[in-house]
């Protein structure tokens, strides 16, 4: 792809079914990347190239195209819209410039686009809101905006309007240029004309038009003191004003149409343009010296010292592994040494690939702005990749905690090997699957982040690996927390070799509640060489990992090391792995006198269901020991949020299915942990 201005790095985000990947076929089609439009009902999207993608209908993984709309490259992202695989639009987040939410004009607002709008604000990331799917019955651009307006964005502002003929969805209005485009022929006539076509049309767009202006107004003195002397806002302003309050969020557009209509998608691609920013006026994320924490300022310049961030790996049909980068500042070529200053360690870069769904190409460089896939080692998700004189560290991924565990048993004993270097494979590629090896059993344990995405994995063993498995049933993963304060001292004694090794450890552990992790802490006034500190920690460490209840790792558990009397020093290595050993020790007999409560898993569970079956969902929450938190009226349907247990929640998806004829769907996300009831 030539350059002839600056690239765009965009995102399409969405809850499931609002259209995203139609949107994003819609797109390379117009723009001439493919010849047609795929359908994701036939498996023949060009970013859901998986197996497993085009079978369920959804996407799982992230994936990148690029092209050119008038002059202006993007680089676009699709995601996924299933919270099962959030975690693929989480790190996404991480290096867009801006970002396209779908909406779905029939079912309008729902939990997932909150989750979604919360996280680009957390960033301050510029968005653009298109409501999808204005050819369904049953659509309503209006409610479905002030929906919009109301729960999540005050900022939104109506750049379009539809207009209906009868039941019928027939154009849309730019309310900027108010021009009325027919989405049939795609033809754009001025609206404000000797002979407007409707006058009830034309009455309506204006005073749509009055609204944007007046939010425009509030953000911009020029716009503000036309509008004051009741003159005439001319086009050319509004947008370039609207466009430079929309690449700060001061304000966001919201447009309008459907992914199956050209004329739309060519207007969405316009505002894309027009109001979400290109690289070189995007906020760069922040940047820390690693040594010092000092905040680092980064310019999106190519003559800058290097600044790249690894988000995700991907692997070819020949297991070759990449590692996609965004470019920030800077420039990388192959055969580079850089510096990973998330290992310290220098890697190689071998080649570079610019990066069209399931194709890499190679290229020769790469520079700020550019998203590419390279081939190195050592260049995991989550690195910066900077020159070695300047090392900087941006934030790192999180990486949410798995809830649901399964066992795969190899059905051929001899397919162990292949299987477990498929699995590895996969974890490398989704940073959110945990995969255990149980060597005395032969078997593997999986953990992810609900049904589905364990599903996925098993299935991508097979049609992705050809290894079928036996699967056991899936689990919860529960945390275990101490239910009261113990004082222990545990006086060590034994024979290392011959030689006799005598150390001393009191420490005190106590429950708390201020975060979901640990705290180990020395006595202020307690004085030890490193080897002793370090060995004291890998002790408890290991006591936290296995509770005394049920044998589920440990959380808010304080641990404060009060004294420590070390053994001789001529004992060496052998005296560390004794202190080691008796923090380990007495970190689990205070355990097991304080005893431990069991904490699962609980999901915030969204469920949007037409009003008919209300009742009956209802019903079904409360089979499940579910607390509803909110109800909510939506377009003809209730919108149900309930904190239900993970353990609860298998097989909620068949049953809410039956108890909604087909017509109900949820969303579940890790809301934390709760004692277990």
């Amino acid at each position: 792809m030539t350059e002839s201005a600056p690239v765009r790095n965009i995102g399409v985000l969405a809850h499931v079914d609002a259209g995203k990947t139609s949107i994003t076929e819609r797109i390379l089609s117009l723009t001439g990347v493919k010849n047609d439009a795929g359908s994701v009902d036939d498996g023949t999207t060009a970013t859901d190239y998986l197996s497993v993608e085009r079978r369920h209908g959804i996407t799982v993984k992230s994936a990148a195209v690029q092209f050119a709309w008038k002059g202006s490259p993007f680089n676009l992202i699709d995601t996924p819209g299933h919270v099962d695989f959030s975690n693929e639009v989480h790190r996404v987040l991480q290096i867009l410039d801006g970002a396209i939410i779908a909406l779905c004009a029939v079912s309008g607002v729902q939990a997932r686009t909150e989750v979604i709008s919360d996280s680009c604000k957390e960033r301050s990331l510029p968005r653009l809101y298109f409501i999808n799917k204005m050819d369904r019955t049953g659509a309503d651009f209006g409610e479905v905006f002030q929906d919009l307006r109301s729960s999540i964005e005050p900022a939104a502002v109506a750049i379009q309007m539809p207009v209906f003929s009868g039941r019928n969805w027939t154009g849309i209005v730019d309310l900027i240029a108010m021009r009325r485009i027919d989405c049939i022929t795609g033809i754009s006539s001025d609206l404000t004309g000797a002979n407007p076509p409707e006058k009830e049309i034309l009455a309506q767009a204006i005073a749509a038009r009055q609204k944007l202006v007046e939010a425009v107004a509030e953000h911009d003195e020029t716009v503000l003191s036309l509008f004051a002397q009741d003159k005439e806002i001319p086009s050319d302003l509004l947008a370039k004003s609207l466009s430079e309050l929309a690449w700060q969020s001061a304000l966001v557009p919201v447009a309008c149409g459907s992914a199956f209509n050209t004329a739309s998608i060519e207007l969405l691609l316009d505002a894309a343009v027009r109001y979400l920013p290109d690289y070189q006026h995007a906020r760069v994320p922040d940047c820390y010296s690693p040594g010092s924490g000092q905040l680092v300022r980064l310019e999106p310049n190519p003559e800058e010292s290097l600044a790249a961030f690894v988000f995700k790996t991907t692997a070819d049909a020949e297991q070759k592994t990449y590692s996609w980068v965004r470019v920030w500042a800077g420039s990388l070529q192959p055969g580079a040494s850089v510096l990973n200053s998330q290992t310290g360690k220098i890697i190689h870069i071998k080649k570079l690939y610019s990066i069209q769904a399931s194709e890499v190409l190679e290229v020769s460089g790469a520079k700020a702005g550019d998203i590419i896939a390279i081939e190195a080692e050592l260049a995991s998700p989550g690195a910066t990749l900077c020159a070695k004189h300047r090392p900087l560290a941006f934030e790192e991924l999180k990486i949410p905690p798995p809830v649901v565990v399964q066992i795969l048993e190899p059905l051929d004993v001899h397919e162990t090997p292949g299987i477990r270097k498929a699995l590895r494979h996969l974890a490398r590629e989704d940073a959110s699957l945990i995969v255990r090896d149980e060597a005395d059993t032969g078997r593997f344990e999986i953990a992810g982040q609900g049904e589905l995405h364990l599903q996925i994995v098993v299935e991508r063993l097979y049609r992705d690996f050809g290894f079928k498995v036996r699967t056991g049933n899936p689990r919860v993963t529960c945390k275990e927390k101490p239910k009261k304060a113990v004082r222990i001292t545990e006086e060590f004694d034994r024979d290392f070799g011959g030689a006799r090794i005598r150390t001393s450890i009191s420490l005190n552990l106590e429950p708390f509640t201020d975060a979901n992790d640990n705290i180990v802490q020395f006595a202020p006034d307690l004085r030890l060489q490193q080897q002793h500190r370090e060995a004291v920690l890998r002790g408890i460490e290991s006591a936290l990992s296995v509770g005394p209840a049920e044998g589920w790792p440990l959380v808010n558990t304080k641990i404060t090391i009060t004294q420590l009397i070390p053994p001789d020093q001529s004992s060496g290595r052998n005296g560390e792995t004794a202190v080691e050993a008796a923090s380990a020790l007495a970190c689990r007999k205070a355990l097991l006198i304080s005893d431990s409560i069991v904490l699962e898993p609980v999901m915030e569970t969204a469920i949007e269901c037409p009003e008919d079956f209300f009742g009956q969902v209802l019903a079904l929450i409360n089979s499940r020991q579910g607390q509803i938190d909110s109800v909510e009226d939506g377009i003809s349907r209730k919108h149900i949020t309930a904190r239900i247990t993970m353990r609860m929640l298998f097989g909620f998806s068949s049953d809410l299915s039956s108890a909604s004829q087909g017509h109900a769907q949820f969303q579940a996300s890790f809301a934390g942990y709760e004692p277990r009831r």
